[in-house]
């Protein structure tokens, strides 16, 4: 694919919403229809089917899983009184800091922009040891479409206006043959 840093950024810009548009639309088409394909395969009882073309030419296969039971503790109280009962050198105990602690302390270190704090009996400043700062995440943005932003995106698209997008599926006006 091209790269869009040569594009004027209104370009840019229409390539990222109209993909996104178009990235949203057929995402909840498919699970739309993962839903009615896992319904209509578990009522038929059917545990695999081969996928194919108009032609005859087979594409893939859909195999149903069935998931197996898996442990989850639901009580951790009565979990770890059990495992006290039947296996105590299995048990720790663990050192933590309180969380409103922490939340605290994290707080005072992001309002000063460093791994620090004020000690409250001298007001010496200190390093906080085994604490870094760190960008959390990278920059990013996101796009807001209006109300009637996607659908207006998706007309243009099928009445092939947004043709001189690259790696933008193209429909005919009569739809994909």
């Amino acid at each position: 694919m091209d790269s869009t840093t040569n594009l004027p950024l209104p370009e840019q810009a229409l390539r990222e919403a109209a993909l996104t548009a178009i990235h949203k639309t057929i995402g909840d088409t498919l699970t739309g229809f993962r839903t009615d394909m896992q319904t209509t395969l578990e009522a038929l009882g059917a545990e695999r089917i081969a996928v194919s073309l108009p032609d005859g030419s087979r594409v893939a296969s859909i195999t149903v899983s069935n998931p197996t039971p898996k442990p989850v503790i639901t009580d951790e109280a009565a979990f770890l009184a059990f495992v006290e009962d039947i296996a105590p050198d299995e048990v720790m105990t663990i050192r933590v800091v309180r969380p409103a602690y922490l939340k605290k302390l994290f707080d005072a270190m992001e309002q000063r922009g460093a791994a620090e704090t004020i000690d409250p009996d001298n007001g010496e400043i200190l390093d906080v040891e085994g604490v870094e700062m760190k960008t959390a995440r990278s920059a990013s943005h996101s796009v807001t479409f209006e109300k009637t932003g996607r659908t207006a995106i998706a007309a243009a698209w099928r009445a092939g206006e947004l043709a001189h997008i690259d790696g933008l599926p193209q429909l005919t006006s009569g739809g994909a043959k």
